[in-house]
């Protein structure tokens, strides 16, 4: 199993996405050269509006670079453009770097240790310096062509991945400003983050993740089977009271279902 993103493949073919804010800890797959994704989501949870409306929708987009790349490690730059629309930024701003660096340990176990938003090159980026250390596995469920498995993605991350205590572990220095969870003493916070999925085959996927900021339960396409596209979509803030801040953030107290989801494409 190797990445591309935060897809996989399973003996050089294409499966779909696996987590969408989790960080899987594959090695990337040495036929990758770049992935390109775009994040987008319904609402903010401050925005007073409507789902989908103008005011309230958010977008990033990634570049995933293929740097350095063996059969049992890789390490890969990774660009982030967080500003798509006018909302509160202009467009393009709030760009920022990060990395993944993913060694396998055996046959069924890899481990990643990367950092996204970790530099910024303006000072309009919000997402956080979002440092992480993540195991991830997989079980193979049977033998037809394109067979399912179970992924599981298992770790601690910092700042955006530990926000507001939830799941709190301990504090440490997030290596730059700003930052969500620092506040004066440039202390953030981490906490536990994972990812479940269960590949049903190389084309559908269901997908559970817990990523500190919220958790979220979708699914992810693949609808050519020759290609890398992949499109997903989740359902977050759908559980009343959970995480326990979060309705100091929402309107009126009162958090309603919100939706994220991604494309990406791998060349």
């Amino acid at each position: 199993v190797k990445a591309i993103g935060r897809a996989v493949t399973i003996n050089g073919n294409a499966y779909p996405e696996i987590s969408n804010y989790v960080p899987n800890a594959f090695v990337e797959d040495w036929q990758k050269t770049i992935t390109l994704s775009t994040r987008a989501i319904s609402k903010i949870r401050s925005c007073n509006g409507n789902n989908f409306s103008e005011k309230c929708i958010d977008g990033i987009v990634d570049l995933d670079l293929n740097l350095i790349n063996t059969e049992n490690f890789s390490f890969n730059p990774k660009i982030t453009f967080q500003s798509l629309t006018n909302r509160s930024t202009a467009v393009g701003e709030g760009t920022s770097l990060g990395f993944k660096m993913a060694k396998i340990l055996n046959k069924s176990w890899a481990l990643s240790v990367g950092g996204e938003n970790i530099i910024h090159l303006d000072d309009k980026s919000d997402l956080g310096r979002n440092y992480y250390i993540v195991g991830s596995t997989f079980y193979k469920l049977n033998e037809s062509e394109n067979p399912a498995f179970i992924f599981l993605n298992a770790g601690i991350g910092s700042d955006y991945y530990g926000f507001q205590g939830n799941g709190f572990l301990f504090r440490a220095p997030c290596l730059g400003s700003p930052n969500l969870t620092g506040e004066d003493n440039n202390q953030c916070s981490w906490g536990p983050i994972a990812s479940v999925s269960i590949a049903l085959n190389d084309r559908f996927a269901f997908n559970n993740e817990w990523f500190g900021y919220s958790y979220g339960t979708g699914i992810s396409l693949r609808p050519f089977k020759k290609n890398t596209l992949n499109f997903s979509i989740y359902a977050t803030d759908y559980i009343k009271g959970l995480p326990s801040y979060a309705s100091d953030y929402c309107q009126k107290s009162e958090c309603e279902t919100r939706y994220y989801g991604s494309l990406s494409f791998t060349f």
